[in-house]
């Protein structure tokens, strides 16, 4: 009988050794999964749901989006709100510092496009969704209600026809009084004009994000703020009517998902002509 107690010692210890093993894989596994998903969510693609009506009627409240990072990815801009301006940095930041020179740039943003921004001036809101209508050299102009551009190619300005703004949007670009008599803006190198599609009802370029005032005329989105295209919209449905449980059969779509069919840009004939 006491011949038995080695054996039944050794294995339990080896039971104990596998056990803490599987452990060990499942922890190296769910490490590695967790890398893989952020660096999915900061590098390719990122999930939002919109907050408000600035997009109507191309993009409505409470809608699922995918956007795109990846078009936009430039390691030169990429990591700068995460660097942040500080002299002290942590060793994190100091990576990130390491990884923005190296000379990876895939693409930028083009005219037409909607994107999500993250906001230079509202710090009470995190990210906007609006849709990029002046480039880097451009000049862009307000009157009587419309919006017409000077390309770096042209010599004469240019009316948008935009034929993504509804009938309340259309002919009702107007600049905010707080900006004065300005009708005319230059957009430098490394920015863009952005504006949301219900010009009635927009935080965007016009008036500086809702933060125009005569010491702040910060119109523009740097490149660094514009962070991805969006790729997909996924709709929403009203899952919770009336505070209450859903039941069978009463799950409703407010906005249907267009999936590949999503109104990513627009395009601008009359500037190429």
């Amino acid at each position: 009988m006491s011949g038995q107690k080695p054996y039944q010692e050794n294995r339990e210890m080896e039971e104990t050794n596998s056990a803490f093993m599987d452990f060990i894989k499942f922890l190296r596994d769910f490490v590695i999964l967790l890398i893989i998903v952020i660096l999915i969510r900061y590098f390719v693609v990122t999930p939002f749901r919109i907050s408000g009506d600035s997009m109507e009627t191309a993009y409505h409240d409470g809608e699922y989006i995918l956007v795109n990072r990846l078009s936009y990815l430039n390691f030169d801009t990429h990591f700068d709100n995460f660097i942040g301006t500080g002299s002290s940095k942590n060793m994190l930041q100091k990576g990130a510092e390491m990884i923005k020179k190296i000379p990876l740039h895939i693409g930028d943003p083009v005219r037409g496009d909607v994107v999500v921004i993250t906001p230079h001036i509202d710090t009470s809101k995190e990210y906007y969704i609006k849709r990029v209508i002046g480039m880097p050299g451009d000049t862009i102009r307000f009157e009587n209600g419309n919006v017409s551009i000077k390309t770096t190619q042209s010599q004469s300005f240019i009316e948008l026809r935009e034929p993504y703004l509804s009938a309340n949007s259309k002919g009702f670009t107007f600049l905010p009084t707080s900006v004065g008599t300005q009708k005319e803006f230059i957009i430098p190198d490394g920015h863009y004009w952005v504006m949301g599609d219900n010009r009635q009802n927009s935080a965007d370029s016009r008036n500086c994000f809702q933060r125009c005032t005569p010491g702040n005329q910060m119109h523009l989105a740097p490149r660094k703020d514009i962070i991805g295209r969006v790729l997909l919209d996924f709709g929403n449905f009203d899952l919770f009517k009336d505070g209450e449980f859903p039941k069978l059969g009463t799950l409703k779509w407010v906005h249907h998902p267009r999936f590949f069919d999503t109104q990513r840009n627009a395009e601008y004939p009359e500037l190429e002509k």
